[in-house]
């Protein structure tokens, strides 16, 4: 690297980048100081016919994309929207640095500047399809005029959310891995509604505090799978809704 970045007038490090950006392989740092001896033949063959030619120097190719320096807060919402866009239409699995900064025309160091692996591109969506569901829940529930009725609304506007785009969500929590971290990362808003929800349950029924925290625990534990069904074709959201509503009545009208 650095006997030929001379010949192009560029720093090692800088051939290095440019050759990450068209994902050209290159020996990791080190590699030849290891004593390795390379089949020299196959280093060539795999040259021999490259599907694209790439200028190094002189005049930019009128195919390659325009890039610019965007502030670090812009760039991190455009990494994650393209992954967002790769997760939806090719799989969570499809999803990693590399084809994000491949799509975007940046870096894969530009890329890594904003996330550093991954795990925390998909948490960060995950969390973020979360924080969705609750927008709306929250948006819904005062439409309600009684306590029941605000309670219903909210389990059919997490089911709906869970129809309408609740598959990334499942797609990404199937890790147990990331699962665990985008738990981690709600735990105080989650915390935080079932305090609300306790209070509520105590202040209109003869329940404890212990036996409100069973209850809702229970309730929202039934809803969430309910919403899991949806979000994978198991069930339809009708389904659904003809399950949950009924037993949610229920709770909230017993003591």
């Amino acid at each position: 690297m650095t006997a030929l970045a001379s010949d192009f007038g560029l720093s090692p490090n800088g051939l290095a980048k440019i050759c990450d950006r068209v994902d050209i392989e290159r020996p990791p740092k080190g590699f030849w100081a290891n004593g390795v001896s390379p089949d020299i033949e196959v280093l060539v063959g795999a040259l021999d016919d490259p599907d694209e030619l790439i200028s190094i120097g002189g005049r930019v190719s009128s195919s390659r994309r325009s890039r610019t320096r965007l502030p670090l807060e812009q760039r991190k919402r455009q990494v994650l929207e393209e992954a967002r866009k790769i997760a939806t239409t090719e799989g969570v699995h499809e999803v990693s640095l590399r084809q994000i900064a491949r799509n975007l025309g940046i870096s894969e160091a530009q890329a890594h500047n904003c996330y550093s692996t991954r795990e925390d591109i998909l948490v960060e969506l995950a969390y973020e399809e979360y924080q969705a569901f609750e927008r709306v829940r929250k948006r819904i529930i005062p439409r309600g005029t009684t306590r029941i009725t605000k309670i219903v609304m909210s389990s059919v506007s997490y089911l709906r959310e869970a129809a309408r785009r609740g598959p990334l969500l499942q797609q990404i929590s199937a890790d147990s891995k990331l699962r665990k971290a985008i738990d981690e990362r709600a735990k105080a808003e989650r915390g935080e509604a079932l305090a609300r929800h306790v209070n509520v349950i105590v202040a209109n029924t003869k329940l404890s505090e212990q036996q409100a925290i069973i209850k809702t625990k229970m309730m929202s534990a039934f809803v969430r799978k309910a919403g899991h069904l949806v979000a994978q074709n198991r069930i339809s959201l009708e389904q659904a809704e003809i399950l949950c509503v009924p037993v949610i009545t229920d709770s909230a009208l017993s003591d």
